[in-house]
């Protein structure tokens, strides 16, 4: 009897969420609620998609399930928009994310739309013209091979439908930087003051495209995360069931292209509300910029030259969701600086970190000795990875960059507060 209650209060709460996605027939509601009740991503981690993990064997991917998330790039003809779903365009944002259905774990993995690979049949080029050359299964394929990360599934989203997501939600309050001005009154101009402001869909969608920023296109993919976590928490909210009908509508009109049924959308949405937001991992590919020949056209573009070094290491610590090999902690690179008047407490946390098995340069003096708290400069493009360091060394100040050109991974300047590690 205890039982069917349980049952009973466990539909009340679910059906819900089912009742608001009345794009989906009856039929597709009830074969996705089973597979719900049966396992959240079970319409997802189908046995095809195990087979196809299995056979990419550079990762452990067989027991998760990998999205390719790719989103248009805003092109212009004749000071025009061109917004037709088919036509022939570059990716601007290309996001891997990895679930683990067991332990529910998330991780997303933002690849820079410059990154130089290998694009058959042009050569060496950015990584987004690959779906201007060979459509988006051409991406897929670039993805798979220059990463050797498995992609079960993909959705590429045209972003101007993104602008009516946001508004269907009712706008999204999003915090700006600094002013972030481009070609104001222009097709593609973008006016954003800085300062928390409650953004309507075009307001966003400048906020994402934005990338004069101090690390230009880095920078932009911070705030593009920055939006898919401040939609994340905005959309779980109960108050926002209501809206989700429309914003599913919207969804499926805004992709161009994905392998995702309906069914299997659903069952992702429901997933979703299993997550905890505050445990997904986020990571930038690190890298430099570098200029190369155009293999396409005859000039000199500018590229990320991403670091084959890291890269790894993220793949690892944010999709997979798992703590460093012993090789890889000897891959990261630390410079310990003493910001005090005595080497001796930079030296002691170099000693320890040597102990845990990263790599330590010589410990040597800050620009000057009167840091007050210890500072943490990650250059690795790795957050997750950053906040598991700071979390040993007790109160600091951080910086985060996905620009990798100096010799060390991560900087730590000892101030005069520090105490010891924590864990270390």
């Amino acid at each position: 009897m205890e039982s069917r209650r349980n049952k009973s209060r466990k539909r009340r709460k679910i059906w819900p969420y089912l009742a608001a996605t009345g794009l989906v027939g009856v039929a597709g509601l009830g074969v996705a609620y089973a597979k719900f009740v049966q396992n959240p991503v079970h319409a997802l981690a189908t046995p095809p998609v195990s087979s196809h993990n299995s056979r990419y064997r550079a990762y452990p991917f067989t027991h998760r399930v990998t999205f390719l998330l790719l989103g248009s790039s805003l092109e212009t003809a004749n000071h025009h928009d061109i917004k037709s779903k088919t036509a022939r365009n570059r990716t601007d944002t290309m996001m891997l994310v990895s679930i683990n259905p067991a332990t529910k774990q998330v991780g997303v993995l933002s690849i820079p739309r410059d990154s130089r690979v290998v694009v058959p049949p042009v050569g060496k080029t950015k990584i987004a013209e690959a779906s201007f050359f060979g459509g988006v299964h051409e991406s897929v394929s670039v993805v798979e091979k220059t990463f050797h990360v498995p992609v079960d599934y993909y959705a590429y989203m045209n972003l101007f439908q993104f602008a009516k997501i946001i508004n269907d939600m009712g706008g999204l309050s999003v915090n700006v930087p600094q002013n972030e001005v481009y070609q104001p009154g222009g097709p593609l101009g973008i006016n954003l003051r800085k300062g928390i402001h409650h953004l309507n869909g075009q307001q966003v969608l400048e906020f994402v495209r934005f990338r004069n920023t101090s690390q230009g296109d880095i920078g932009r993919i911070q705030q593009q995360q920055q939006v898919l976590r401040d939609m994340a928490t905005q959309l779980l909210k109960p108050t926002e069931i209501p809206h989700w009908p429309t914003l599913a509508s919207d969804l499926l009109h805004a992709l161009s292209y994905t392998n995702l049924s309906t069914g299997q959308l659903l069952s992702l949405g429901l997933f979703a509300k299993s997550i905890s937001l505050s445990k997904v991992r986020f990571a930038t590919i690190p890298g430099y910029a570098t200029t190369h020949q155009d293999p396409y056209i005859p000039v000199r573009l500018s590229y990320w030259h991403w670091s084959r070094h890291l890269t790894p290491l993220l793949i690892q610590n944010v999709l997979l969701g798992q703590s460093l090999t012993a090789g890889q902690r000897h891959g990261v690179v630390f410079q310990v600086e003493s910001g005090t008047n005595s080497l001796s407490p930079a030296k002691a946390l170099a000693s320890r970190l040597q102990q845990q098995g990263y790599t330590v340069l010589p410990v040597i003096w800050a620009n000057h000795h009167t840091h007050h708290r210890i500072l943490l400069i990650n250059a690795t493009g790795d957050r997750y990875l950053g906040q598991q360091i700071a979390g040993m060394l007790g109160p600091n100040q951080q910086q985060f960059t996905a620009y990798h050109t100096t010799p060390w991974d991560f900087k730590i300047v000892v101030g005069s507060d520090y105490s010891g590690s924590k864990g270390l």
